[in-house]
């Protein structure tokens, strides 16, 4: 990625790593597996690509990860069929979205493009996705935030097997929720209205949490994620990618790759703000961005805000069914934004230490809590 590409559309740039990151795991893993691989990108564009290969778009990067899974595929004896849906529905971008498909389609990858509402043409998609010995990857990312609606995504919601990506802009939903003229059911719940009772970070939290539970719910989702991406000039986020999966390895890569991340964030923000204080002072600097790179409100959102929520919910399951496996506690404490493995067992070596609970099914003291080998905490207040 170069500063000439996304310059001035860093969010993009962000996306687009993590969108990355995700697939070239998630392919090599299930391309091991099944025997055929599907991606649907549900509203591909192009828009603002910057490169002539469109490689600063989610379709670009798909195919190009796509295409480079199959070869290392290959060479470990595996060759999984991949198929590759591009659906958009504004006449103009579509011309370079077809030209495209036509241009990558080849017999190890089938491309093929759409000039179609993705909403619209639901049935189409199931019935891509849904040939034998198939694993469909869905990615859902509109322009606002009226296509992310419940009703309008369920079918795809509920195809199984599956993993569904979905940008939802959490930062115009927040904005436009307290305009009592704007319906935001489909998106959030009957009851969303009990959100207009909230403001800045915690509405922005509940938002998402609420859209997370819902996706969970009608798509019959084992593990629901978020992961926040940050405007490239100001201390706010302006949207998440919300993951959707009924395999806890999944939510393993998916971790991994929001680590990543938000590493990159810091890296990409620094450059922005040096960027502007360049263009404010005229003046060369001596060190690197990051040395002089400020931030506030991710780590406010990691340190005080999602860690203190996820150890409070973790808790709660404790208490309320007295005996709980290592693997459910690592479920709920995972889905939420910038909470890791490595959290959830400092704080059970807390109550552990505090006498809150026991643990037992360990072989020794030492040993480190994981998943599916029988750990079983208990709570004891």
């Amino acid at each position: 990625m170069t500063e000439s590409s996304y310059q001035e559309r860093e969010q993009s740039e962000l996306k687009h790593y993590a969108i990355r990151l995700y697939l070239e795991a998630a392919t090599r893993i299930l391309g091991s597996v099944w025997k055929t691989l599907k991606y649907v990108d549900c509203c591909a564009g192009p828009w603002n690509s910057k490169q002539n290969d469109y490689g600063d778009t989610s379709f670009g990067i798909a195919i190009d990860v796509l295409g480079k899974a199959s070869v290392e595929l290959s060479l470990r004896g595996k060759t999984p069929q991949i198929g590759c849906l591009l659906i958009e529905k504004e006449t103009s971008p579509f011309s370079e979205l077809d030209r495209f498909a036509k241009e990558k389609n080849t017999p190890s990858i089938s491309v093929d493009a759409r000039n179609w509402n993705f909403v619209e043409h639901t049935a189409e998609i199931v019935n891509f996705c849904s040939t034998p010995n198939t694993f469909p990857f869905i990615l859902i990312d509109p322009c606002g935030w009226q296509l992310a609606g419940i009703s309008q995504i369920a079918p795809l919601l509920r195809l199984k097997p599956s993993e569904v990506v979905i940008n939802l802009m959490s930062s115009f939903i927040t904005r436009f929720l307290m305009d009592n003229t704007t319906d935001f059911s489909d998106l959030l719940g009957e009851d969303f209205p009990e959100l207009r009772s909230l403001s800045g970070r915690e509405l922005e939290f509940a938002v998402v949490r609420k859209y997370c539970d819902l996706i969970k719910r009608e798509g019959g989702f084992g593990y629901v994620c978020a992961l926040p991406v940050m405007k490239p000039k100001s201390d706010a986020f302006i949207f998440h990618l919300i993951y959707a999966t009924r395999n806890a390895k999944g939510v393993e890569v998916f971790k991994s790759v929001e680590k990543r991340t938000e590493e990159q964030t810091h890296v990409v923000r620094a450059r922005v703000q040096q960027r502007q204080r360049l263009e404010s002072s005229g003046n060369m600097e001596l060190f690197e961005a990051p040395v002089k790179y400020h931030e506030g409100k991710y780590q406010q959102f990691v340190a005080v805000s999602n860690r203190e929520r996820a150890k409070t919910q973790v808790l709660e399951l404790l208490k309320s069914t007295h005996k709980v496996l290592f693997e459910e506690c690592w479920a709920e404490a995972l889905q939420f934004s910038s909470v890791y493995i490595e959290d959830l067992r400092s704080w059970i070596n807390e109550w552990e230490t505090a006498g809150l609970i026991s643990i037992s099914g360990k072989k020794s003291p030492k040993e480190v809590l994981k998943r599916n080998v029988g750990h079983l905490l208990q709570y004891h207040h």
